[in-house]
């Protein structure tokens, strides 16, 4: 039995447990999850459990994607292109951080089945997943631009505008990796009504399953996709298996979360 589990802080809302349950039915292998509510300094606990072994691996959620990285041995490459890191294994005695945030926000896409084909994007937030986002478009050969409440120049993503500097004639597809609008605060938006309708919005939220930046917009998606795809990279990154995301697994997943 492989035992892994989900640090973060808070953890509670997190579906992460049941959607490896099902992983774990579905492909029938040997293993347990749990939500593991850790603190900054919990951290070092964490990883010595995996190098120990009582710990076969972990997912990172907010707000530790980064924090997380000074305190392992390897990263891959696409884990230091991206800057941020959701998943940690053991390899040869050393401690790895991947990311397969990066996997599920490509996989969100392409279920989307959106024409990405001339369209401009912003990107709410500067954390780990606005991260993996950035770096999904740019390697669709989109420049995004990123929207924080701080106008800067950022070694990650260029110049970073401010909300007050939106105009809705730039932008065509809105992504939110922010946590506005996520249970229990369900009534609020990262934007106003007046910059959202019209547009195609990919909310990385799925508690609730549609976000009031979602109902805002005149087509939009959940990050539901996203959570399951990457939950099923992260597994076989820990099994060393290649698990194809079929529409039947995403089903069955739905089926169990909604």
């Amino acid at each position: 039995m492989k035992r892994f589990g989900l640090i973060g802080y808070p953890v509670s809302h997190s579906k992460s447990p049941i959607i490896h349950e099902v992983i774990k039915n579905y492909y029938q292998l040997p293993l347990s999850f749990s939500l593991m509510p850790i603190k900054v300094e919990g951290i070092k606990k964490v990883l010595d459990d995996i190098k120990s072994g009582k710990l076969d691996g972990v997912n990172v959620t907010i707000p530790h994607k980064e924090t997380v990285i000074p305190l392992l041995d390897l990263l891959t490459d696409k884990a230091k292109k991206i800057g941020a890191v959701n998943t940690i294994y053991l390899k040869d005695s050393k401690l790895v951080g991947d990311n397969t945030d990066y996997d599920g926000f490509l996989g969100l896409l392409e279920r989307s089945k959106i024409d990405l084909k001339d369209k401009r994007v912003i990107i709410l937030g500067t954390g780990g997943a606005a991260k993996a986002c950035y770096h999904v478009f740019k390697d669709l050969g989109i420049e995004p631009k990123v929207v924080s409440r701080t106008k800067r120049s950022d070694a990650n993503f260029g110049d970073v505008i401010t909300y007050d500097m939106l105009k809705p004639k730039d932008y065509d597809i809105i992504v939110n990796s922010t946590p506005v609008g996520m249970y229990p605060n369900v009534d609020e938006s990262p934007l106003d009504q007046s910059l959202v309708k019209d547009k195609i919005v990919f909310d990385l939220i799925y508690n609730p399953s549609e976000t009031k930046l979602m109902k805002d917009a005149k087509v939009a998606f959940n990050g539901l996709d996203m959570l399951i795809i990457q939950a099923v990279k992260a597994e076989s990154i820990w099994h060393q298996k290649n698990l194809s995301v079929s529409d039947e697994l995403i089903e069955l997943m739905r089926g169990n979360l909604i």
